[in-house]
């Protein structure tokens, strides 16, 4: 494994992660969370609490990346290694994620599918990021 290449790649995919999380829980599923905001903690506490779940991104964005490292193969597409690894991650996470709160939290089921459906899309996303930043090969000419 290339260190350097793997800190790159575990940067970009945090970032990634940062900004599409915003998008989809900040943005897009806000109205959800306002129509079932008995279930989760007051905003304040959410906030006191939020450096624990960047905490756990980073975590998981390094062994992400790690785990993508070692199944990196230098003969084929690393964009479609990128998609490859990414549903595959996405269907084992989100699966789980999704129903899983479903089962336990008293939330719509739209919520649980609309986890689904997002938790998909961003582990593409991040497969594709983790791809593109650590091939062997950079898809930027070096200065010389």
């Amino acid at each position: 494994m290339d260190t350097k290449k793997w800190f790159i790649a575990t940067v970009a995919v945090f970032a990634v992660m940062f900004g599409l999380e915003y998008v989809i829980h900040g943005v897009l599923l806000s109205d959800i969370y306002q129509q079932t905001a008995s279930v989760w903690r007051p905003e304040t506490e959410m906030q006191q609490h939020m450096w624990l779940m960047w905490f756990g991104y980073a975590i998981f964005a390094a062994v992400f990346v790690w785990i993508y490292t070692k199944g990196y193969e230098t003969h084929k597409s690393p964009l479609g290694q990128g998609v490859r690894y990414g549903l595959l991650v996405g269907l084992l996470v989100a699966t789980v994620q999704s129903f899983g709160w479903y089962a336990v939290l008293p939330i719509p089921a739209a919520l649980a599918m609309w986890w689904f459906v997002a938790g998909l899309v961003e582990c593409l996303a991040i497969g594709v990021t983790a791809s593109l930043t650590y091939q062997k090969t950079s898809p930027f000419p070096e200065k010389k």
